[in-house]
């Protein structure tokens, strides 16, 4: 699933000063026979670079797939290679296949995206203290990561409905009512695997299978442990651990089974060939797998990021943005995405809609970097505007004292004052437990600053309410703060 480090790698990008400082974006020409000469090289060095067994690629343009390989071993040291047909996980883009399964459900009349998810699912099992927010969730909020929902799994291997019908409400209170801003968070797509089981009379990953990959013509693609064994040609990698054992496996039985996560991402198996099927889908429509009307509405721009004011947008289970970022530098093209991380595969999914391109990227190790693979591959087949500077929204110290006043996020108080033209932190549980941290914010972009809490760097955004000019919440993926007397 995509997990703080994204996150992190986009803001380290964003501190940068690499660039050109020229707003004026140049198209780099696109061959009329592609070479791929140079994007294979790059993609050995990516390989050479990161901790991966292997990795694999298709690119779509006008209609068909006009490049497939695979490069490295199926498991490291056991010189068998890699394949276009070896099995890799795709992580959280699974997510927009989870989308297209519940607009089905709405296509079909049983829920729709205005139904508060209690109402939906009325066993939900949530602390009454909890129950206007809970109340006030809709199925469209957990579609667009808008429910305040807390980003955390329970860890535990047990069937979907019974953990987000019971254990995880009871375990998990929400961050913040719902419908306030977009913060990613994985329990919002269980809760539509949930939906799905509860409506359909079905296993996730059986519905998933019937009316989805089949449909789509991914006959191949699989949910679960089960169906890459029974398939036998599958790539394994390099895993990280949370203990930090991290290491090259060489048994599926090594990767940990999270069925709760499934919908979110945990275990879903394909190829980057039968993962373009998608790409071909949203681009072109299947209305015998979806009426257009509503396969639309998963590209469309439903929420901004408010990250660093950068043009960035959520769909239904996709990234819709006005471009993106790559070594520090803005590549400003309309782009749908969904990156893919689990502890042991990482996943790249891009598709420029204008040009009628996609590529599919997978690679058998944990949060790997191959974004120099897809820009080449990219630059191989499309028309890619030349890089310019990010377009931050600049963060204007005249304005940081609407951000001060006294936060909670239930466990840690927060008090923010403004110091010269610095935004400065207090935190008096860390003082007292002598836990360290950088008082001063370093600005990233508009109302988005970079906070350094125990060693860790952690990006933080400032918001209001509708009816506030000052800021009301402070949002990091992990935790929301919100002001005293609100």
């Amino acid at each position: 699933m995509q997990k703080f480090t994204t996150t992190l790698m986009l803001v380290i990008g964003l501190c940068g000063c690499g660039g050109s400082s020229s707003n004026n974006s140049v198209p780099n020409p696109v061959p009329s026979t592609p070479d791929f000469t140079q994007l294979r090289e790059v993609i050995q060095e990516d390989l050479t670079n990161n901790n991966a067994a292997a990795v694999s690629i298709a690119i779509y343009k006008d209609g068909e797939i006009v490049f497939a390989e695979a490069f490295g071993e199926k498991v490291k040291g056991q010189g068998v290679p890699a394949t276009p047909n070896t099995l890799f996980q795709l992580g959280s883009t699974t997510k927009m296949f989870t989308a297209v399964a519940t607009l089905q459900l709405v296509e079909q009349g049983l829920i729709s995206l205005d139904d508060k998810l209690v109402s939906a699912m009325p066993e939900i099992q949530y602390p009454g203290e909890h129950a206007l927010d809970w109340q006030n969730i809709e199925i469209r909020h957990l579609l667009t990561h808008q429910s305040g929902l807390r980003d955390n799994e329970v860890q535990i291997d047990q069937p979907l409905l019974d953990v987000m019908l019971s254990i995880y409400p009871n375990a998990f209170s929400p961050m913040n009512p719902p419908n306030l801003f977009f913060n990613y968070s994985n329990p919002n797509w269980s809760y539509l695997g949930a939906l799905i089981e509860d409506f359909t009379h079905q296993d996730y990953a059986d519905y998933m299978r019937q009316n989805v990959f089949e449909k789509l013509g991914m006959p191949r693609t699989t949910i679960g442990r089960s169906g890459a064994i029974i398939d036998g040609d599958y790539a394994l990698g390099y895993q990280e651990q949370p203990n930090g054992n991290n290491s090259y496996i060489s048994d599926i039985s090594q990767i940990p089974i999270t069925i709760v996560g499934h919908p979110a991402g945990s275990e879903t198996w394909s190829t980057p060939s039968e993962q373009l099927k998608m790409a071909e889908f949203l681009l072109n429509g299947n209305e015998n797998i979806l009426e257009d009307t509503l396969r639309t509405e998963i590209t469309k721009a439903h929420v901004h990021q408010e990250f660093a004011g950068l043009p960035q947008h959520y769909g239904y289970g996709v990234f819709v943005d006005d471009g993106f970022i790559h070594n520090e530098q803005w590549y400003p093209i309309k782009v749908w995405e969904h990156g893919g991380n689990t502890n042991s595969y990482t996943s790249l999914f891009f598709i420029l809609p204008e040009q009628n391109v996609a590529v599919s990227l997978m690679s058998s190790g944990a949060f790997n970097d191959f974004k120099s693979s897809m820009v080449a591959a990219l630059n191989a087949v499309s028309t890619v505007p030349s890089p310019m500077e990010e377009p931050v929204l600049a963060s204007l110290p005249e304005q940081y004292s609407k951000h001060e006043g006294t936060y909670s996020t239930g466990e840690l108080t927060i008090i923010v004052t403004k110091e010269e033209s610095n935004l400065v932190l207090t935190i008096p549980e860390f003082e007292a437990t002598n836990t360290p941290y950088e008082r001063r914010l370093t600005p990233v972009g508009d109302a988005t600053f970079m906070a350094v809490l125990n060693g860790e760097a952690i990006p933080i955004t400032f918001f209001p309410t509708d009816e506030s000019t000052e800021s009301v919440y402070i949002r990091s993926r992990q935790n929301v703060a919100i002001k005293d007397g609100y």
